[in-house]
């Protein structure tokens, strides 16, 4: 039987297009007003041959420190619960990042981090010194998945991102849809528009990049297929041609190495009431594409 989640959250412009119709496309991206979107508690994926023993394998910390939307306590808490069935330790990261704290880490997930309430438009979620310490724990070995959803989220997330010569460019990657309007759920076919050969791929063959943002940097293993613009915002009905534009890199950093990706939705679980109930990682190839991507990160 499946049971939906009974909690939900301020998505604030993670996963959907906005559904007003009023929207002006030339304004600047707003968080998305409190939505019914729920966290899908239902996804429960099988993994017949764990990765390590349970309990065993690498600590995996997910960063619940600087105000993120995607967290253990929301979105991400089914996630984390299938990455422990393939025998990671799974904790939340609830201090701020120091070289002693990372130390005892082998992946890092960061995900849709927010600046300090009250903060300026586009201020930095993270302090010089955490970004000095994350980038230093990853030269020395570290694993990082760093993910920025579409604006305004990549702002935020740019001076970390800057610290491992990615940009962030805090945009919206669409299409449009059947009816003409813009649409941001992709179904990306990885032989045409990846790095198959990666090994974050193995045995995937689709992913859904869900209403994300575009990237640039070392590593491009994923790119926006035909037919894709750029947007300010998800309500932008026209915008320069995105078709080529990096959306996943995964490369090493020193002795480290760094995932990043422009979608929140890719390794979510979430739903809607009235609506789709497994969204995210559910889809396609996703959860295979995520349980890779945490295992390449882990070495």
């Amino acid at each position: 039987m499946i049971v939906k989640s009974r909690r939900s959250f301020p998505l604030l412009s993670v996963f959907f297009l906005a559904a007003a119709a009023s929207a002006q496309p030339a304004e600047k991206a707003q968080a998305t007003p409190p939505s019914e979107l729920t966290v899908d508690e239902s996804f429960d994926l099988p993994i017949g041959k764990p990765a390590f023993r349970s309990g065993k394998g690498p600590a995996v910390v997910v960063d619940e420190k600087h105000r993120n939307v995607v967290s253990l306590k929301t979105y991400f808490g089914p996630v984390g619960r299938f990455l422990r069935k393939d025998g990671y330790s799974i904790a939340s990261g609830i201090e701020a990042f120091t070289p002693k704290d990372l130390a005892k880490t082998r992946v890092l997930v960061i995900a849709n981090a927010q600046a300090p309430e009250g903060s300026p438009d586009g201020a930095s979620a993270f302090s010089d010194a955490e970004i000095a310490a994350v980038e230093a724990w990853v030269t020395k070995g570290g694993g990082l998945l760093l993910i920025a959803d579409r604006a305004p989220f990549g702002g935020p997330a740019r001076a970390l991102a800057r610290a491992f010569r990615v940009t962030l460019d805090d945009n919206t990657i669409l299409r449009r849809g059947g009816d003409g309007k813009p649409d941001g759920v992709l179904t990306i076919d990885v032989s045409a528009d990846g790095e198959k050969a990666h090994p974050v791929f193995a045995g995937v063959s689709t992913v859904v990049y869900v209403v994300g943002e575009s990237l640039d940097g070392p590593g491009p293993i994923l790119r926006a297929p035909k037919g894709t613009y750029s947007g300010p915002t998800s309500q932008a009905a026209d915008g320069p041609p995105a078709a080529g534009k990096p959306i996943i890199l995964a490369f090493s950093h020193g002795a480290g190495r760094v995932v990043v990706i422009g979608d929140a939705g890719i390794a979510s679980a979430f739903g809607s009431r009235g609506g789709e109930t497994h969204r995210g990682i559910s889809e396609a190839d996703n959860a295979l594409f995520v349980r890779n991507t945490v295992r390449w990160l882990a070495r």
